[in-house]
């Protein structure tokens, strides 16, 4: 009988083991599949959209556009540029203020509401910059103004053919109802374009300083902070008024704004130019406390001694830069100023004798001054400058 055969033993443990991983393979991979399946049946439409053609736009819509662009290239961005405190021991560059105004002719003359640079030119608040479309900055000339119609001429220097002046109107023929535009700089977003219509003519505003703007364009156009010196234009985009004011409770555009009428604005324009090209009396820089000035503010002219006295020292002038000082007001009283004795060892005994001496000087000259101050004399140089139109 032959000897029976042996055979290896079963490792039953590792059997179990190997179905039990085929087995969560095969399941890894139904999920797997399930899941992909899954997203392809639940995936959303990514089909792109078709463009739907609009066709030309609305006429209106181009007559707008047309306005626009032919305009906007004479509207520049006024700015005053200064310096803040943003720390115990730093400060930064800021801008101040800002408005807007009108490229007026090719010789660089830029018109503006005169409380949008009033600040700056009377009151030596940060350097007046004029920005131009093509964002080229240049600095400012102060020409003069017309208070009566918040109206300020002012000159840069760019290069001919740089700027396109405004297309002029006439306030003649205005009616309410017709439609108008307005250009400028609100907030300081400049170039800024709105519309609307003539609302009424020959408005009263007070304005800025007491004066009473009359005359004035009523529209609804948005106007608001920024865009004071920018230009109100008809329909043919040709300059109707310079806008200049609004009626608010809260600041901003409620939809009663002002603009004073072109023909003003050219009647103050002409005005300035014609006096600022005759020979000017250089200035100091100061107001004096003539009879009239010293009535108003309750002081007797009998009081007062010999010489010119200072009322007021405007910021950044040339009596400012040499140290004199006005007068001020102490627990109701008024405390004098500086005295003027003398001009180049000419006695100075009233206003009229300052200003026959000035008049026989030009702007830029340095005049010897001897000022009374506190019961003591003393001696100052200022250099002159030219007289700032203001009318």
């Amino acid at each position: 009988m032959p000897p029976s055969e042996s055979r290896p033993p079963v490792n039953s443990t590792a059997a179990v083991n190997g179905w039990l991983v085929l087995i969560l393979v095969v399941m890894a991979a139904a999920l797997t599949f399930r899941i992909i399946v899954d997203s392809v049946r639940n995936q959303p439409d990514y089909t792109p959209r078709t463009v739907t053609p609009r066709g030309s736009l609305a006429e209106d819509e181009q007559s707008t556009i047309r306005l626009f662009e032919a305009a906007s290239p004479s509207v520049v961005w006024i700015h005053t540029q200064g310096y803040e405190r943003i720390g115990q021991d730093a400060v930064a560059k800021r801008e101040l203020t800002s408005g807007t105004g009108v490229i007026w002719d090719e010789q660089g003359r830029i018109i503006t509401n005169l409380h949008v640079v009033k600040g700056s030119v009377f009151g030596g608040i940060g350097e007046l910059e004029v920005e131009l479309p093509n964002k080229q900055v240049f600095a400012v000339d102060f020409i003069g103004a017309v208070s009566s119609c918040d109206i300020a001429v002012l000159q840069i220097r760019a290069a001919a053919g740089e700027l396109q002046p405004v297309t002029l109107g006439t306030s003649d023929d205005l009616k309410v109802g017709q439609r108008v535009f307005a250009i400028g700089s609100p907030f300081g977003m400049n170039q800024t374009l709105s519309s609307g219509i003539i609302s009424g003519l020959d408005r009263e505003v007070a304005g800025n300083s007491d004066v009473v703007l009359k005359r004035l364009i009523q529209t609804d156009a948005a106007i608001n902070p920024g865009n004071s010196g920018g230009p109100l234009l008809d329909s043919s985009g040709r300059l109707i008024g310079i806008n200049t004011a609004i009626l608010s409770r809260s600041g901003d555009s409620a939809g009663i704004g002002f603009a004073v009428p072109v023909n003003d604005v050219v009647q103050s324009v002409q005005a300035v130019i014609a006096e600022s090209q005759r020979p000017q009396t250089p200035t100091m820089g100061i107001a004096v406390l003539d009879e009239a000035t010293a009535e108003d503010n309750g002081v007797s002219i009998s009081d007062l001694p010999a010489g010119v006295v200072v009322l007021h020292v405007y910021p950044n002038s040339p009596a400012a830069r040499a140290g004199l000082v006005g007068c001020r007001v102490q627990m109701g009283a008024i405390i004098l100023g500086d005295i003027l004795v003398a001009m180049d060892d000419r006695p100075l005994q009233t206003a009229s004798d300052l200003r026959q001496v000035l008049s026989e000087h030009q702007a830029g000259d340095t005049v010897r001054v001897r000022v009374l101050r506190n019961g003591r004399i003393g001696e100052a140089e200022v250099q002159l400058q030219p007289l700032k139109v203001l009318l």
